[in-house]
């Protein structure tokens, strides 16, 4: 009998023990999260979210990670492209790349600029680093003065939407990079300080240009600068 007595308490005061640690570790976990987290929630985005159902975009395009994937994942498009590019491309995409199979999706310009204030809330989620970065299977291209690949980052950035390289990558609407380091184009020097400042600001040097802006450090700039001028 006092063995019964002694196992049903064990077992209670255990059982009160467990909850009770259970509890404080849920606790001590819901306070660390932050409302850092995610970005402010608008009308205008939450408009933004609601075109992108009703178009029914995600069964092409992921968002971390959730979609189709005949197309771009756009997690970080917003860091990639900046407003005026996405404004656009989305308004219609054939404007920018004749031979896209992106359809027009007859968007009023409010729609638009909803869709785009969507995306670039998407893009100030803390996702925890994600999406990841992609293995190099290469060192091609790496530079001397970095050590970063420049190949790689060619691919990472998203470059290779716009532009090609030795037949990979889209046929516009950038032009094909393939000997941009020995062959010019439009007239614009091919010089490693020139490019540098193109890809820095593409607008200072050609503000007609429909090169967006790209978000990157002095060394990545730097090391695409080299891979460039090295495609001879």
């Amino acid at each position: 009998m006092d063995t019964q007595k002694l196992l049903r308490n064990t077992l209670i005061f255990g059982t009160i023990a467990f909850m009770a640690a259970f509890i404080a570790l849920t606790v001590n976990s819901l306070s660390q999260i932050t409302s850092t987290r995610t970005a402010e929630l608008t009308d205008q985005v939450v408009a933004g979210k609601r075109t992108w159902q009703f178009k029914n975009c995600q069964d092409c395009h992921t968002l971390y990670g959730i979609g189709g994937y005949w197309a771009p994942e756009l997690t970080k498009e917003a860091s990639r492209r900046d407003a005026s590019f996405l404004t656009s491309w989305i308004g219609d995409p054939q404007v920018l790349k004749p031979d896209t199979t992106m359809p027009n999706q007859n968007l009023t310009n409010q729609q638009v600029l909803d869709l785009v204030a969507f995306l670039q809330w998407v893009d100030k989620t803390n996702t925890n680093d994600w999406p990841p970065t992609p293995l190099e299977l290469s060192p091609t291209g790496t530079s001397t003065s970095t050590g970063l690949s420049g190949a790689m980052l060619f691919q990472q950035l998203g470059c290779s939407a716009c532009h090609m390289i030795n037949g990979q990558g889209a046929s516009g609407p950038g032009p094909d990079l393939s000997h941009i380091g020995s062959q010019p184009y439009d007239n614009l020097p091919n010089t490693p300080a020139f490019l540098n400042s193109w890809i820095q600001d593409p607008k200072a040097e050609k503000p007609d240009t429909i090169m967006p802006t790209i978000p990157m450090t002095d060394a990545q700039r730097q090391a695409l600068v080299d891979y460039l001028t090295s495609l001879t």
